[in-house]
């Protein structure tokens, strides 16, 4: 544990927090996972990185790290290959 984390928690429990846990909403919340991804690429194999990135509102290479966990960025590099 880092020394700057260490004062941190220091000063939450200084201030009465007696929970470890995160509170609830804290973080940003996810909008698209790999499941929706494998769905819609399911529904239409002619998608590619940036229409799938237009539909989720994600950036490309966020979309990109999608795709590599789905298995099908292979399939996907090849066809936007014309578009590099």
């Amino acid at each position: 544990m880092s020394r700057t984390v260490f004062y941190k928690w220091h000063t939450c429990f200084r201030e009465g927090t007696t929970s470890i846990n995160d509170k609830e909403g804290t973080g940003r919340k996810k909008k698209v996972t790999p499941t929706l991804v494998a769905n819609a690429l399911e529904n239409d194999k002619l998608l590619t990185v940036k229409p799938l990135e237009t539909k989720f509102d994600v950036s490309y290479g966020t979309m990109q790290t999608i795709l590599m966990r789905v298995s099908k960025w292979e399939t996907l590099l090849v066809r936007n290959s014309f578009y590099l």
